[in-house]
This record gives structure tokens, sequence and C-alpha cells, in this order.
């Protein structure tokens, strides 16, 4: 069964491989590690559940899951990898990124962009470009499943699962929680204010349980990765998915959740990632190809 595996399938499970053992290794600076391990192996058994279904079952819902359950696991990967940031850092490492964002302003856009351009307008046309990022990687993917070959569904879904993962990675060593860590800001992002898309996100922040995973910027580098792939999809629509990123890049630090230097990080580490899986993807098919 292993040989048909796709190359998504054997990214996550090499990535929860991973998380198995660096639990291990780290217990000892990881609160609840056994709990977590047995989530681990839970989300294990439950790929490959999935897999055999799909292969015994002819089923259209079968299939859809069997195709789309690796992202059904990004909000339990990007949890969970706060979780284990502390093996090698022992504390946040905040101070050092605003530093780095006072050098280049003279102050904290994190602190200021939001709070000096604080009316219902602004924050609400912010909050929706935030917000986008939750259709984009839902509604492209979508489309590619509905419109294309699977095998192109299956391209799209590997670019983004390793660029999540990629990410994740890099939380799990580098702890930075990103403007919420400044005096005061965590409760504004959690009060509701002006209109819907404000009230949506403060929901969303009251209810999610991590505090971490900033830098680089997933929500960038995921933004700029749909972009890339929908111009070889999507055609015009492309343009308007590009500007629609620009404005998300800006609201990660108008909206509070990101230094400025977390947004620009995530712009280059979205492009250099998304390279890097398709060179790992065309080198998988032409060997499949090659070995039949």
């Amino acid at each position: 069964m292993f040989k048909k595996l796709f190359i998504t399938d054997k990214l996550v499970i090499y990535y929860v491989l991973f998380c198995m053992v660096w639990i291990g290794l780290g217990r000892n600076s990881i609160e609840n590690p056994q709990t977590l391990f047995y989530q681990y192996c839970y989300v294990f058994g439950y790929i490959w559940i999935v897999m055999i279904l799909q292969h015994f079952i002819q089923n259209p819902v079968i299939r859809f899951i069997r195709y789309w359950y690796p992202l059904t696991l990004i909000g339990f990967f990007f949890s969970t990898s706060t979780q284990m940031h502390f093996v090698i850092f022992k504390d946040f490492l905040d101070p050092f990124f605003q530093h780095i964002d006072y050098v280049i302003f003279g102050y904290q856009p994190a602190l200021i962009w939001g709070t000096a351009l604080d009316n219902f307008f602004v924050q609400e046309f912010f909050h929706f470009a935030y917000f986008s990022y939750y259709l984009m990687i839902i509604g492209v993917p979508l489309y590619v499943y509905l419109k294309h070959e699977k095998t192109e569904f299956i391209r799209v879904l590997y670019n983004l699962m390793f660029v999540f993962i990629s990410c994740y990675i890099i939380y799990i060593f580098l702890p930075v929680v990103g403007g919420r860590n400044i005096p005061g800001i965590k409760e504004l992002t959690e009060t509701y204010r002006h209109g819907m898309f404000t009230h949506i996100m403060a929901y969303l922040y009251q209810n999610v349980n991590h505090w971490g995973g900033a830098f680089p910027s997933s929500h960038v580098a995921i933004a700029f990765t749909i972009t890339f792939l929908s111009f070889r999809y999507l055609n015009l629509f492309s343009w308007v998915l590009i500007l629609n990123t620009i404005f998300l890049s800006i609201s990660t630090v108008e909206c509070h959740y990101h230094y400025f230097i977390d947004a620009i990080a995530g712009v280059a580490f979205g492009l250099i990632m998304f390279g890097i899986s398709e060179i790992i993807y065309t080198i998988s098919i032409a060997k499949s190809k090659r070995w039949g």
C-alpha cells in the first residue's frame, strides 16, 4: 500500500513521525507530553484509516475525504507546534523581533498602525483581508479539485502542505508570539469592536488555544503560495488575489497579530518553500514514472 501513497501522504506522515520523536526528546520541556504524544498517535491512525477506507470503498464522499484530509489537520498541527516550542529556547523571543521592528521604524508597527487607524471602515477592511486567508486556503484548492485533474489537485495540496509544515517546524524551534505579546494588545484583539469581521476575528482569538507561531507569518507565506498557484489555474482572477494578498500581509500587522518582520519573512519564506516544493514534486513525479 505504501507505493499507492500520494506525495502529500508521505509528507504528512513524515511530519507526524517527526513530531512524535520531538515530543519524546523534549518531553521534559513540553507540557503534558504524554497526552500530546497520544494525540499524534490518533492522527497517525486517522491518516491510515482514511486511506484504507478509500482503498476498499469506492464512494465519492470517502474519495473526497481521502484527498482533502491533510487540510483538516492544519489547525491541529499549528496549535500543537506552539506546545512544543520551549525545547531549545525556554522563553519567547519576542524582544528580539520587536527590536528589529523598532530599528526599522523607530516604533512598534504592531501597536501603532492599528491604534492610529482605529475606525470602523479601516478595521473592517483589514480584518476582512486577514479573514480572507481562510477563504483562500479552501476556495482555490476546491476550484482545482472540481475543474482540473486530480493529479493537479495533489500538486496544489502538496505545495500548500509543504509550506504549512515548513512554517510549523520553524515555530517548534522559534517561540514567538507576535503583536499580541505587546502589553494590552492581546485584550484588544479579543474585544468585540466595529463590525462583522472584527467580531469574527475577536471570537476566533477568544477561543483559540495557542500562544505563539508568529515568525514567519504563515498567513503571509500561504497567501503568497496560493497566489503563485492561482496564476497557473485561475488566469485573470489571480490579479484580484495578488491585490488581496498584499492587503492581507499589511493586515497581519495592522490587526496586531504579527510584527512587520514576520510579514516580510512570510513573503520570502513562502516564495522559497514554494520553489523547493515544486522541485521536490517534479523530482518525485520523474522517479515514479521511471520506476513505473
